[in-house]
């Protein structure tokens, strides 16, 4: 099984989201856009794991949750990983909290417990808006999102976490919620 946790984002933030998407897809060269029910933010990607291992990773998140309190969430301004010149991903942009973070590192330390280990130490929340195939220039793209710094796309209470198993099809990537952890501290 393919699986991540991740912070659903509300409807109206989702719109937002596809409005801004709809402004940039006709600049845009090469482009394979998520689809609504398929923006998060990450917390933590877990990669291909054997089905057995399920329970005790739901049960990590649980007890996670269950000692950290609801917080407020922000999405906000456009950027890119990648070069501006040849970008890889496009993004909106999350409001860096303390919150966010400990919950991260505290679902992290849990997992480590099963082996599972981090792709990367460096956390940047976000949501991913599109990935760019390789070898394809998107400046004009790049210079429309950057005009778009600032732009807001709302706000939300996290009140928890979801377990996704991500399958992928010639279509894109089809998400399926496994489990939700509440944030109850």
């Amino acid at each position: 099984m393919r699986l991540f946790f991740a912070i659903p984002v509300p409807d109206d933030v989702k719109i937002s989201l596809c409005n801004a998407v709809d402004r940039l897809a006709p600049i845009a060269s090469g482009v394979a856009w998520c689809k609504r029910d398929q923006l998060h933010i990450t917390l933590a990607f877990l990669g291909e794991v054997a089905p057995l291992i399920l329970p005790h990773v739901t049960a990590a998140a649980d007890r996670v949750c269950a000692t950290l309190p609801p917080f407020v969430c922000r999405a906000y301004g456009l950027g890119v990983f990648g070069t501006k010149r040849m970008p890889t991903t496009l993004w909106a942009s999350i409001d860096p909290s303390p919150e966010l973070d400990l919950l991260h590192e505290q679902l992290w330390l849990e997992l480590e417990k099963y082996g599972l280990k981090k792709k990367t130490s460096d956390f940047r929340p976000h949501i991913t808006l599109g990935r760019c195939r390789s070898k394809t220039n998107n400046r004009n793209l790049v210079r429309a999102m950057e005009n778009d710094g600032e732009i807001e796309f709302g706000d939300w209470t996290v009140k928890g976490v979801t377990l996704y198993e991500s399958r992928l099809t010639p279509h894109g990537a089809l998400h399926r919620r496994l489990n939700q952890s509440p944030l109850l501290g």
